[in-house]
């Protein structure tokens, strides 16, 4: 089985089956990571089918193609169960040692071990941390449960790890590796490069490529609008008559009835699924736990809010939701205050409910929750936090009408860039007011407006930019 898995030890020395030419960015900082010099332990932690096996396919075949020897590398895929019963990691390792490598770990050139659904192995930690402090092997270890890897991490592997998270495609990423005619010649931007004004620059190339090739951009993202971005969904690998029981079958009812409890004590599956539901249903809107534990007897489910609030952290854990708690933090009234919340992926939601309103023809008001969970996907950076805005106009009048910002983005020095959705077919004045005046309260550099198709750079710090260029930058 482990020569079936790792092909490349035989001639032609080649991975099989080819995995495909695109690689995600992760792929890319992934690799280079592996090749420093004693590199720190790698752990790839994201949702389930994103193609995390496909990337660590695809840098095999990269590091064959610049020298590295076949048998210095290993894959072990631990969702197979003769696996997880050899014996444990560390007794396969020496077998690879013993068979196929020919020497020990610490003699030679490093070997590279790609440890695929490692969390499956008990204590499995123990032996990566074993592995870690004996030999100077670079390892990446990857999970379909996030949870699973990051309590592993956070009690064994602290110090030792870096980790990078592998979301859904971006719609970029959708464009980049199924319809390479609509990518721009504009590089990605990272988002902390948002902050910056000088992306004004930027977001003009873009929006002159969209006009461009605007009927072929438009059909491209209403599909990506309903299906999301696993990437199956957009391969051909899924029928498009079968796209909404896949991703319910192996998403939805996978992690929550599998993944969840392997690792955590769930007395109540049914409370999980409900909140999972409830976040469906109010993606891109807020929500406090206090008022989700009052509707759950009405589902005939009895709990309180600590239990809402624990299985709530597990479904963000495993990267199904996505938590924004109001800025700045200080005003914030922990647990019991309400924080808006989104589904990672809008695929889910309308795989889960089968459909989705128009995008292009239903009102605002019903529409705008959805595009916040499309826009909330590009908003991450590994010095970046989110949060939302709702305060009064006059914050010393509790008679002061409140006003929001959808998504205020932080950087580690403390800068904030607001962005707000307004998808509508016409913007007024009136829809930039809150972010002018969050922009002078908080001395932002600039603020993003995001429409349905309005461009417009003419305002002071503040650039209107249509959703489908605001996905394509990123």
């Amino acid at each position: 089985m482990l020569a079936d898995l790792n092909p490349w030890w035989e001639p032609p020395h080649s991975v099989r089956p080819l995995p495909p030419e695109f690689r995600r960015r992760q792929t890319r900082v992934l690799l280079g990571r592996l090749q420093q010099s004693r590199p720190l332990i790698q752990i790839a932690r994201g949702p389930r089918q994103v193609g995390k096996t496909t990337a660590i396919l695809q840098m095999v075949s990269d590091l064959l193609a610049i020298g590295v020897p076949p048998t210095d590398l290993l894959l072990l895929r631990f969702d197979l169960q003769v696996l997880q019963e050899a014996g444990g990691l560390l007794e396969l390792v020496r077998s690879y040692e013993s068979n196929i490598r020919k020497r020990r770990l610490d003699e030679g050139p490093p070997a590279f071990l790609f440890l695929d659904e490692v969390h499956k192995l008990p204590r499995w930690n123990d032996e990566v941390k074993h592995l870690a402090e004996t030999a100077p092997a670079r390892m990446l270890i990857t999970g379909s449960s996030s949870v699973l890897v990051a309590k592993g991490a956070r009690e064994s592997l602290a110090g030792r790890v870096f980790t990078t998270e592998f979301p859904t495609f971006t719609f970029r990423e959708v464009l980049e590796a199924w319809h390479p005619e609509l990518v721009p010649p504009t590089p990605p931007l990272r988002f902390l490069s948002t902050f910056d004004p000088r992306s004004r620059e930027v977001f003009a190339e873009l929006h002159a490529f969209c006009e461009a090739n605007e009927n072929k951009l438009h059909r491209v993202l209403d599909r990506y609008y309903n299906r999301g971005g696993y990437p199956r969904l957009h391969s051909g690998e899924v029928h498009d008559d079968l796209w909404a029981d896949y991703l319910v079958e192996t998403v939805f009812a996978r992690v929550l009835g599998v993944d969840i409890p392997d690792l955590f004590p769930i007395q109540q599956p049914q409370l999980l699924r409900h909140l999972c539901l409830s976040i469906a249903r109010r993606t891109g809107q807020e929500v406090s736990q206090v008022q989700l534990a009052e509707e759950a007897p009405a589902a005939g489910l009895q709990t309180n809010q600590p239990t809402v609030g624990r299985y709530l952290h597990y479904l963000a854990d495993a990267l199904l939701v996505r938590e924004f708690r109001r800025y700045p933090l200080a005003k914030s009234k922990g647990a019991r205050g309400p924080v808006k919340m989104t589904l990672t992926d809008l695929g889910v939601r309308n795989a889960i409910f089968r459909g989705a309103p128009s995008l292009w023809e239903s009102p605002p008001q019903v529409v705008g929750p959805l595009v916040e969970t499309m826009v909330q996907s590009v908003i991450r950076d590994v010095d970046l936090s989110v949060h939302f805005y709702r305060e009064r106009i006059d914050p010393a009048d509790r008679r002061s009408p409140f006003e929001e910002v959808d998504f205020v983005a932080e950087r580690t020095d403390g800068t904030v860039l607001p962005i707000e959705v307004k998808f509508r077919h016409k913007i007024d004045a009136e829809d930039r007011v809150a972010l002018h005046r969050f922009i002078d309260r908080y001395h932002c550099p600039w603020g993003l407006l995001v429409t349905r198709d309005s461009y417009d750079e003419a305002h002071e710090r503040l650039v209107s930019i249509p959703l489908r260029e605001f996905l394509i930058a990123y």
